[in-house]
């Protein structure tokens, strides 16, 4: 399926049955309608990488919100460059604290009494929206619901809560060696291996046979740590493949009904799982984004979403939108600010906003910038020491071309198989989504990623 092929099946920005979405009108780039944020302080829990969430960031304290921003340690975010050089050293308050901890996490947003001095807290990022659901609970500030993140933080959980679920999937967690071959008894082959708690792709394998699974296993059953250090207990969710057409769904929970912006395409790498590209809006068959919407409404109700955004991956297959995995996030890759351009709604002022307990119906949608857009992840072709980064000035001599690096000559890139291993983005608009992959893919074929092997 092509980007754009059958009629409409975008951002037709509805609720759960098709009831509209709420909200007035706002432009993608003007920002003045949305209000709530003035004299408000939110602590945000880590930050996810690159420039969307530190943008995000900046445009609440724009609007008079003061953040607070809590880490486990800055070098997650330098590459050994000085903080102070960073877009996040701009915020109000950095805190360093245990961020894998509720207890440290609540000594540090709150005063001697034990009473909260911030308005709101949130995290984005997949290691710490536990915690910080555990957080906002206890202080009685507005919640994700922490049940909810859980169920999407642990994939085997969230496979247990939708049951017989049409849009569920065959599943089997193994934890340890001798039920491999059970695993696969029960899921059939192919089949996706992957940590079940983890996050950005990391550790995903697709598996032909029982030696392909057993070496997965083998593999996988030795991360007992997160990328973020939380310990893990080495089991490997084993999943049913399912052939067909990959997507995430966008979406804002908000006052109980969940609102959609429309859907993404993804276009993945053939053994890692990588997403290697994007576009947005995807067009659907008649009846299909209905099928999906309620599919992806019935899973955020089965693990008690209260509110947020939520980036959920499904399949299109032919027996209908299966449920692959669900972010209570905001997406990486660019897809916030392709569906701020489109639908003329910045996501991360919504989810700040409900948060802070706001109202985020002036923001919800509005006038967009362009009809389409789509992002291009460039990749190196080997890992190893990033040496340059060469034909950005040709890529962008294309009309509605911008390439973003987040890495820098000298950085380690590559050298594991997830979505860190990124080092830019090529973003492109145009008039449909199809047009606006072509041209990005073309303008990332102008740019050469160099890399050499480490000492």
């Amino acid at each position: 399926m092509t980007p754009d092929s059958g009629p409409p099946g975008r951002a037709g920005f509805t609720g759960a049955g098709g009831v509209t979405g709420a909200g007035g009108v706002t432009d993608a780039t003007d920002t003045r309608k949305v209000t709530g944020f003035a004299g408000k302080r939110l602590a945000l829990v880590e930050s996810m990488l690159h420039s969307a969430f530190y943008d995000g960031i900046h445009a609440a304290r724009d609007l008079g919100c003061e953040i607070w921003l809590l880490v486990q340690g800055v070098e997650w975010y330098t590459d050994g460059k000085p903080f102070d050089d960073h877009p996040l050293a701009r915020v109000d308050k950095v805190i360093h604290t245990d961020t894998h901890d509720p207890g440290a996490i609540i000594d540090a947003v709150t005063d001697t009494d034990g009473r909260p001095q911030v308005d709101g807290i949130l995290s984005f990022s997949d290691y710490h929206t536990e915690a910080t659901a555990v957080v906002a609970e206890s202080l009685g500030l507005p919640s994700q619901g922490l049940e909810a993140v859980t169920a999407a933080n642990h994939k085997h959980v969230l496979r247990g809560l939708l049951g017989d679920d049409p849009a569920n999937v065959p599943h089997f967690l193994v934890t340890s060696p001798d039920e491999v071959r059970e695993a696969i008894r029960r899921v059939g082959l192919p089949l996706i291996a992957k940590p079940p708690s983890e996050a950005i792709s990391y550790g995903v394998r697709k598996c032909h046979d029982e030696s392909e699974a057993t070496a997965a296993y083998e593999e996988l059953s030795s991360f007992k740590r997160s990328l973020r250090g939380q310990p893990r207990p080495g089991h490997v969710l084993f999943e049913q493949y399912v052939p067909g057409t990959e997507i995430s769904v966008e979406s804002m929970t908000a006052g109980g009904v969940t609102h959609f912006y429309g859907a993404t395409s993804k276009d993945l790498h053939r053994t890692t799982m990588l997403e290697e590209a994007h576009s947005f809006p995807v067009q659907l068959p008649p009846g299909t984004w209905e099928q999906v919407t309620a599919a992806v409404d019935r899973t955020l109700r089965a693990i008690g979403y209260r509110q947020g955004p939520a980036h959920t991956e499904v399949k299109l297959t032919g027996d209908g939108p299966k449920i692959i995995e669900v972010n209570t996030r905001l997406p990486a890759h660019m897809i916030s600010t392709m569906v701020a351009d489109v639908c003329g709604a910045n996501p991360h002022l919504v989810a700040k906003l409900l948060a802070l307990g706001g109202d985020p119906s002036p923001g919800l949608v509005g006038e967009g910038v362009t009809p389409a857009a789509a992002v291009v992840v460039l990749f190196p072709d080997r890992p190893g020491v990033l040496t340059a980064v060469r034909g950005i000035d040709r890529a962008e001599e294309n009309e509605g071309v911008v390439v973003t690096l987040h890495a820098d000559p000298g950085a380690t890139v590559a050298s594991r198989l997830d979505n860190s291993a990124s080092v830019g983005f090529v973003y492109a608009h145009a008039e449909t989504a199809g047009a606006a992959l072509a041209k990005a893919r073309h303008a990332a074929s102008l740019i050469t990623v160099e890399t050499h092997e480490e000492d």
